[in-house]
């Protein structure tokens, strides 16, 4: 597992630094390289890398971004981390959020949002009225899978 790991982040890098962060084979290397993460049982880097992809493809417009936003909440689930699972957590509204206002959410998305609302109710982030997120028009900037990490 720690060879494929080292493997696919030495191809997302090599693609990424040829042809940039939201060309599509360096979105599937990062993608891929976020598989072998939860596979390997390294949860917050599967969560910040395939929100990376997420943010990326939501950018662009990508009709795929939903999926992509789907697997970070896969990873994210798996967070034990409290202050991680809510910081990253706020950054999946943020996603759910611009899914939502482009009219992408399918209604097993909104399920997924909703787990992610209580999940952050839970761990005592913010009472359920004050988890409504700005609309990505508002000028918020994602970081970086870089800054993430």
């Amino acid at each position: 597992m720690e060879h494929a790991s080292v493997l696919a982040a030495a191809l997302r890098e090599h693609l990424t630094s040829s042809h940039g962060a939201d060309h599509p084979h360096s979105l599937e290397a990062r993608a891929m390289e976020a598989y072998v993460a939860h596979l390997g049982g390294h949860h917050r880097a599967a969560t910040v890398l395939s929100m990376g992809v997420a943010r990326i493809r939501c950018g662009l417009g990508d009709t795929r971004a939903g999926e992509d936003v789907m697997r970070a909440t896969a990873a994210w689930q798996r967070l034990h981390d409290d202050r991680a699972a809510v910081a990253h957590g706020r950054e999946l509204l943020h996603l759910w959020a611009h899914l939502e206002d482009k009219g992408l959410l399918t209604p097993a998305h909104s399920e997924a949002m909703r787990q992610v609302r209580r999940r952050l109710v839970t761990l005592g982030a913010a009472p359920a009225q004050d988890l409504d997120v700005p609309a990505p028009h508002s000028g918020h900037q994602w970081p970086s899978v870089e800054q993430r990490l």
